[in-house]
């Protein structure tokens, strides 16, 4: 399969990164705790300062208390987080989190702390299920309350940046994510260029990308001459979630399929056998039997906290490149020696803000292959 696997709630939740949450759907806002939250982290002022900004300050205490909760959320990042670069755009990441929750209103801030509550709820379901996540959050002396500091800041940011959102702004993203909603019954035909062995998940070339297009081209002209796509698709498809029914998907999203295919579905004339298509996991044969667009207004709520997301992005680049350099942000993490990770060597200045965040793998995780 090449469209989208989801991740936990807690998990999704928890990795809120300013430049991919916002084009995540917004979880609602129905919690009924008490919502008492802080967006400060407790007991942090000591230590090393390794930033400091127009505004304020961050301690190393601060920032490891920030990367430890951010690393139990996100374990894969675990063997790079002590990376300087990489800890550099945590740090950046941090502050930007930090000086946007202090700019939303009070009613933003309530609507988050709303949030936090229901997130919290899968957290302690996690933490009372899961031995081996309780004992981790021991280990690093992180608390409910951090976990909570956490959730709040990405939270507030969000809702902050959504606040700005303009039914002009809606109108417009939404016409550059018209093919993310359109509903289409497809039939495909894979010639994968790669292969996994199930067992120990290594990918290994399955043919090269020139036999690969040459076989899409050769099924393709089957199709073209009247061949049958229940007969042809069990012959040459390598998707095995849909060679076994004629290469049928009914009722997909264009958000799920990655992109170049999403495109194709979209545009294709209906009914037509498109040219071979090339995507990371090699050449589609796609005929598009049924599509169906959507408008704004016929959208769900998830659907629409998408699309609004996606206009508050502009607010955040614009935040990123017209707010961020005013503050003046100086980092001055300890240097690995030879200033690996870093790309400066010993004796550098300190290192002025970098122009990105990392992003959470989710922000495109439609690409997970089965």
């Amino acid at each position: 399969m090449f469209h989208s696997t989801r991740k936990s709630t807690w998990r999704r939740s928890a990795l809120l990164v300013l430049a991919a949450v916002l084009v995540m759907t917004m979880l609602a806002a129905c919690g009924k705790g008490k919502g008492e939250h802080s967006l400060q982290f407790k007991n942090v002022d000591k230590g090393e300062v390794v930033a400091t900004y127009k505004d304020g300050k961050v301690t190393q205490d601060e920032l490891k208390k920030y990367l430890d909760v951010y690393v139990l959320a996100q374990p894969a990042y675990e063997s790079i987080v002590e990376l300087p670069q990489f800890q550099e755009m945590l740090l950046e990441q941090y502050v930007s989190f930090k000086l946007l929750s202090a700019q939303a209103s009070e009613d933003s801030l309530k609507e988050a702390r709303k949030q936090v509550d229901e997130q919290l709820v899968g957290f302690k379901e996690l933490k009372d299920s899961d031995k081996t996540f309780a004992e981790e959050l021991k280990k690093k002396k992180i608390s409910d309350a951090d976990i909570a500091t956490f959730l709040l800041l990405n939270s507030a940011a969000v809702v902050h940046m959504n606040s700005k959102v303009t039914d002009e702004d809606m109108a417009k993203a939404f016409e550059t994510m018209k093919a993310d909603f359109a509903v289409s019954d497809v039939r495909h035909i894979l010639v994968a260029t790669t292969e996994t062995d199930p067992n120990t998940q290594e990918t290994k070339e399955l043919r090269t990308d020139e036999e690969a297009l040459a076989r899409a081209k050769e099924v393709k002209a089957k199709l073209d001459a009247g061949g049958d796509w229940t007969e042809l698709a069990k012959q040459y498809s390598d998707d095995t979630g849909s060679k076994e029914k004629g290469g049928l998907y009914e009722g997909y999203a264009g958000s799920k399929w990655v992109e170049p295919f999403k495109i194709a579905t979209y545009e294709q004339e209906i009914g037509v056998i498109g040219e071979p298509v090339k995507t990371d996991f090699g050449y589609h044969v796609i005929k598009v039997e049924k599509r169906e667009d959507k408008t704004l207004d016929k959208l769900t709520e998830d659907e629409k906290n998408q699309v609004k997301g996606a206009a508050a992005y502009t607010y955040m680049e614009k935040f990123m490149t017209e707010e961020m350099p005013k503050q003046e942000l100086k980092i001055t993490l300890p240097k690995s020696e030879e200033g690996e990770g870093t790309g400066e060597g010993e004796g550098a200045e300190p290192s002025e803000t970098p122009t990105e965040t990392p992003a959470d793998g989710a922000a495109n995780d439609e690409k997970a292959a089965e």
